[in-house]
């Protein structure tokens, strides 16, 4: 009797440690079923936050300590998006944006989202007038997922950060980029060039003179700018970041005119 007792406890303690195990494990790794769960809760909490839009997941973030991250993405507002977290399975929000703001009211209603992609349309149009007006500097793709050769921040101030919510009411949701919000909105420009030898300032300076000019010359009024030249020649990425030349930010105002022999 106390045998057959003794392997009922044993069996007990067995079970409860694979539990135990199993229960760390998801709060290590996560598991679908929660991560499903936690999916469906983020979507439901959108679709309550802005009715008559549909929501999909855009992607999923975290998953561990029986907390899950997910981004979900209006499918009639490319600008509406935003990430919803699920803890414990059974509290869902949206917590933790900037200033004690939610995410969405950051993300959306701040219009962070709207400023990124019109950012982003931005670049796309500069870079086609750089590579047709200034092939010669083989404009660098450096920046972001779609590796392009120049960076536009809407709202750009010196030594702050970028606060679309400042000019919140001349971005509106799912509206196009269009150059004019150059003359209302502070932005700057930055771009990378290759330069064929080791560049100096001199070569920095002849550079951004030019970028402003043919950027003015096509509509593009930019209010801040930043150049940075890359040494062609250099042998390793170490010899080529201690040789490289940068201009800083530097204000429009503060640029001279390109000379007459140097204008692109």
């Amino acid at each position: 009797m106390k045998t057959h007792t003794k392997r009922i406890a044993a069996g007990i303690v067995a079970v409860l440690l694979i539990l135990a195990m199993l229960l760390a494990a998801d709060a290590i790794y996560g598991d679908p079923v929660s991560r499903a769960w936690a999916n469906s809760r983020a979507i439901a909490y959108a679709e309550k936050l802005y009715p008559g839009q549909t929501f999909t997941v855009e992607r999923e973030d975290s998953g561990s300590f029986w907390t899950y991250g997910t981004w979900v993405q209006s499918e009639q507002s490319q600008d509406t998006r935003f990430d919803v977290t699920t803890k414990f399975w059974l509290f869902t929000s949206d917590e933790g944006g900037m200033d004690g703001l939610s995410r969405h009211e950051q993300m959306v209603e701040r219009r962070w989202n709207t400023a990124y992609r019109m950012g982003e349309e931005a670049a796309a149009a500069v870079e086609e007038v750089l590579q047709k007006e200034l092939p010669q500097y083989q404009f660098a793709g450096n920046y972001g997922a779609e590796q392009r050769s120049c960076y536009i921040q809407l709202g750009y101030t010196e030594n702050s950060s970028v606060m679309p919510q400042e000019y919140a009411e001349l971005l509106p949701l799912d509206a196009p980029f269009d150059k004019s919000l150059l003359q209302k909105i502070p932005t700057k420009l930055s771009v990378t060039g290759v330069w064929p030898t080791t560049p100096t300032q001199a070569d920095v300076d002849t550079v951004l003179a030019q970028v402003k000019q043919v950027m003015e010359t096509n509509g593009y009024r930019f209010a801040w700018y930043n150049v940075t030249l890359t040494d062609a020649t250099a042998p390793d990425y170490q010899t080529g970041l201690e040789s490289l030349a940068e201009s800083g930010d530097i204000a429009a105002a503060d640029i001279p005119a390109a000379s007459p022999e140097t204008a692109g």
